[in-house]
């Protein structure tokens, strides 16, 4: 499962596309190639239950709890 994915980026012309992460204050770029970058944008931007599974995206109200107990 891959938690903190918020999108991928592609510039054309090049063979490689970006999978935008966030940890924290961080922002990471994990390069991909061209295929497996198409296939994983695919899957995030899916409803199904595949794309469900491989990106967890939890609820705001998930996010708010947990934003208040790391406050603390």
């Amino acid at each position: 499962m891959i938690k903190g994915c918020v999108g991928f980026s592609y510039c054309s012309g090049r063979l490689f596309g970006d999978m935008l992460i966030v940890r924290g204050k961080r922002c990471i770029s994990v390069p991909l190639p061209i295929g497996v970058y198409h296939i994983m944008a695919r899957l995030w931007k899916r409803k199904n239950i595949l794309g469900k599974i491989l990106f967890s995206k939890p609820g705001f109200e998930v996010e708010l709890e947990r934003a208040k107990r790391l406050s603390l």
